[in-house]
Formats: C-alpha cells, structure tokens, sequence
C-alpha cells in the first residue's frame, strides 16, 4: 500500500521540483541568453573590422617624402685679403674650387664683378689649368666631342655682370684630394694656393 501511494504522488512532486513548464521563465531565459549572445558577437565584430582596419593602414604604403636638404654654403678657396685683390685687378669674385663627379673633377665657380676685367676667363684661346701644388701636375679643362670644353666663351659676347660661371677641370684617378692646394692659371691671371673643397 505504501508503494502505490508514493507512486501517485510523484508527478506532482516532479512538478514543484521542475518549473521548466513556465512558458514566462523560458521565454526570459531566451531573451537573456539572446541579448548575451548578440552582444558578444557585436564586440567580435568590432574587434575584427579594427584589426582589419590596422592591417589595411599598414598594408597602404604612405606616399614617400624626399629628406629635407641642407644648404651647404662653399667654402672660398682663398682668405678673404687675396679674394679682394683678385676682385680689384680681374673683376671676378672666387666662390668656390669643389670636387665633383665621385672626385674625377674640380668644379670653379666664379661671379662677374667688372665685365672688361673679367674677359680673360671667356676668351677661347686662352687654355686654363689648374697646378697641383703636392706634384706639379697639370689638369685642364677637359673636351667633350659634342659640347666642347666644359667652360664658358664669350662668343655671343653676352658676359652679365653679377652673374654666375663655371669651368670644369679634369683630374684623373682623383689625384687632387680635398683640402690640397692647386694653382690656377688663366692667361696672365695666376691664383696660388688655392684649397680644393
């Protein structure tokens, strides 16, 4: 008799014992599980598109930017005493004597004070050179086949004062280093110890 009781009443203890029949509790138990789940996957979703958007910036190639140059001002090859006599007798201002062409040439560069003055740097005739002062050696203005010698003429006879020129000299096997002295003769103009940059 006991036995047949107890198995009558055991639905309705299962009953109070699981309320998963509660359509609200399960319904709210969705709506919380559901409001997690999105959440998580939204906070997923941001860190992926941040990812990928970290990747995408490192991936593009920012545009290139040269290096900012510094102006390099030349150094005279002569004190500023012999500067000023050779302005006063030949009407010229010496600005610089540099190496240049990975030091296989001496490039002079000179201003045009006193055009009359001046005239012996332009004249074709006259064969400039420069004297290295450690060896004797000779080094003159190169000729190219198409453009000439690598200075400037008077042909058209259009010197500018204030302006400006060149004249390129050779030196072969880099003998002339920078610091050495040279001497530059042009016609009757003769300039000595002059430094090499």
């Amino acid at each position: 008799m006991k036995s047949s009781h107890f198995s009558e009443k055991a639905p309705e203890d299962e009953k109070e014992r699981h309320p998963g029949g509660n359509p609200l509790l399960v319904i709210l138990v969705l709506v919380i599980c559901t409001t997690a789940f999105l959440a998580f996957t939204a906070s997923v979703a941001k860190a992926d598109s941040k990812t990928a958007a970290q990747t995408a910036e490192q991936a593009t190639p920012k545009p290139w930017k040269p290096p900012v140059a510094v102006p390099t001002v030349p150094k005279p090859p002569v004190d500023k005493e012999t500067a000023k006599q050779i302005a006063e007798k030949w009407g010229i201002e010496l600005l610089s004597l540099r190496l240049t062409a990975a030091g296989y040439m001496i490039d002079f560069r000179f201003k045009v004070l006193d055009i009359e003055k001046a005239k012996i740097f332009f004249d074709s005739r006259i064969k400039p050179h420069l004297k290295v002062e450690k060896s004797n050696a000779k080094l003159p203005i190169p000729m190219a086949a198409k453009v000439g010698a690598f200075r400037p003429t008077n042909r058209g006879m259009n010197i500018k004062s204030n302006k400006t020129y060149y004249m390129v000299f050779g030196n072969p096997d880099a003998h002339v280093k920078s610091g050495e002295k040279v001497t530059m003769v042009i016609g009757d103009f003769k300039a000595e110890n002059l430094t090499v940059n």
